[in-house]
């Protein structure tokens, strides 16, 4: 649940310029010049601190008070140039803290150098209300990893009556720690996670857990379960653990990584109930596209739909004991209702194993199988001890010799289907015209563009990281505040090309051939039509210039 901010005639605005001494000037009385004259003020219902651009405020930000429903306190930015930094000098647990406090708008920040956790909210006795983190980049946390409950932008209770109620993080970029996650919430109501990514992190990308009504959509996760060693568990990129009524949609996720099991892209972990995993894209990770784990008690309701899963099980051992999608229980745990349906799967296994994996001991009921399309560079599809219901699905073996192809249709005939089909699959048709590629798109950021702008510009991210150095120049023309917030966000480090957008021009994405040709033109492509569609002209994603930010192991 999110409010209506309503002006008061009695609120107080506070600059906060770092960048500048102090003065005596009567003018400029409301004119701040350190963090701790910043931590120092008692902020009212309404009040707001602007951080001036291209300056560096050392120190952590401990801000106290509370704004209310109809009047939250708001930290910004003003001026021109490069966000307003927030450094930490390696002391502080973190560098931004929220505790027991409510009613929160924190935007245009660049934030880093703490040891535990870059933006920390913490919750201790009752639930907090609208807790919104806007348009921030968190990152270079440095200490010791301890616990999973650390990273970059952390949301989490710290006693049996905390929680929160109300939380909006859109557009956050958490990359580079030495702890666990890029962002995690736990405790949580009515969270939305928008148009954020996280990258180059110890363990999880983004993770929610011990919460109801959550959506994590439009993000994009790589470089996750960086630790070298098993300490404290195995990440996946983006997860839900304990959730009720959880959505996680419209996001991507490549190169997952893990020091033990798991390394995968999406997971509906035990305890869930009534968890959505939808056209999300999982590609080149070490582990699983999704898995569906039951532990402690039943996993209820739970669907798989509409995701396209490619070069998953990049790690031998992963991908003989996980597959592309797996499906596991223990601890007396359980899936009670699974519908895994509309799913496109291209599974190039090291070897010959199921591209669909059941884990030793499994109980499972209610499991159905629908309308999926599993292209398999090997001869078995689905785990034949998995008990499930199939129909309508479309499995599709690579070229083999003779006695490989009668090997496949034996084993796909022994599969609880009905009106399903296997065929021969020639592979991947790559069509792409020798020379640079282009992908265009023109946006503004006009009210009712604003969301869709915020998740083109993470697409533009990844598709320039991807295939920047396989081809393809990707540009954005954009009106001022396009180009604006693209800049906050980084792209043009990430090897996108800013340009003024032509007025009147309406928006639009396109890929164009070398030769100038339209080949693909949208309005609103999700993360699965785009890859797709990137991947039929391009190739494969070239990650060779992908950096890793200086992250070094734990152990």
């Amino acid at each position: 649940m999110f409010f209506l901010f309503v002006p008061c005639g009695h609120c107080a605005t506070y600059h906060v310029d770092c960048g500048s001494a102090a003065t005596n000037n009567p003018s400029a009385e409301k004119t701040l010049h350190t963090l701790a004259e910043v931590n120092e003020l008692e902020l009212s219902p309404g009040d707001t601190l602007l951080f001036k651009r291209g300056t560096t405020c050392r120190g952590a930000l401990q801000p106290r008070g509370s704004g209310t429903e109809t009047a939250p306190i708001r930290i910004a930015a003003y001026g021109e140039g490069s966000l307003p930094r927030i450094v930490d000098g390696f002391t502080d647990a973190a560098a931004l803290r929220l505790n027991n406090q409510q009613f929160w708008e924190i935007e245009s920040l660049d934030i880093s150098g703490s040891t535990t956790y870059g933006v920390l909210v913490e919750s201790a006795t009752a639930a907090m209300h609208h807790i919104v983190l806007r348009d921030l980049l968190v990152h270079n946390v440095r200490g010791t990893l301890k616990h999973k409950e650390s990273g970059l932008v952390v949301l989490h209770s710290t006693g049996k009556g905390g929680s929160f109620d109300g939380v909006l993080i859109d557009g956050v970029q958490a990359f580079d720690t030495t702890q666990w996650s890029g962002i995690f919430v736990s405790d949580a109501a009515h969270l939305q996670v928008l148009n954020s990514i996280a990258h180059d992190v110890q363990g999880d990308g983004i993770v929610v857990f011990s919460s109801h009504d959550a959506v994590i959509a439009h993000s994009l996760a790589w470089h996750t379960g960086m630790q070298h060693q098993e300490t404290i568990g195995t990440p996946n990129a983006i997860w839900t653990w304990r959730c009720t009524n959880c959505i996680v949609e419209d996001n991507e996720a490549f190169l997952a990584d893990s020091p033990d099991v798991d390394g995968g892209a999406f997971d509906i972990d035990f305890g869930n109930s009534h968890n959505t995993v939808r056209r999300n894209y999982g590609h080149d990770t070490d582990g699983y596209c999704v898995s569906v784990f039951g532990a402690f008690g039943p996993t209820t309701a739970s669907v798989v739909e509409d995701n396209l899963c490619r070069a998953n099980g990049l790690a031998p051992r992963l991908a003989q004991r996980q597959g592309a999608i797996l499906l596991m229980t223990w601890q007396g745990g359980s899936i009670d209702g699974l519908m895994v349906k509309n799913n496109r799967v291209e599974w190039n296994p090291p070897g010959d194993t199921p591209a669909v994996r059941g884990g030793a001991d499994l109980q499972a009921t209610g499991v159905a199988f629908s309308g999926n399309q599993i292209r398999s560079t090997g001869i078995s599809f689905i785990d034949p001890e998995l008990k499930y219901a199939g129909d309508h699905n479309i499995y599709s073996v690579s070229s083999v010799g003779a006695s490989e192809l009668a090997a496949a249709k034996m084993r796909f005939l022994k599969l609880p289907e009905s009106n399903s089909t296997i065929q021969v699959w020639n592979g991947p048709q790559v069509s792409r015209a020798a020379g640079t590629w282009s992908l265009v798109t023109t946006d503004s950021s006009d009210s009712g563009g604003r969301d869709r702008m915020r998740t083109t510009l993470v697409q533009l991210m990844s598709a320039s990281l991807q295939f920047g150095h396989a081809g393809l120049r990707v540009t954005l023309a954009g009106d001022a505040d396009v180009l604006a917030l693209a800049t906050d966000w980084q792209l043009p480090e990430a090897g996108v090309v800013l340009q003024a957008r032509a007025p009147g021009t309406p928006p639009s994405l396109k890929l164009i051939s070398p030769a100038d040709e339209i080949i693909r033109e949208w309005n609103n492509p999700g993360c699965v039509e785009l890859g797709s569609a990137l991947n039929e002209h391009l190739g494969r994603p070239n990650f060779a210039f992908l950096p890793f930010e200086y992250v070094r192991a734990t152990d």
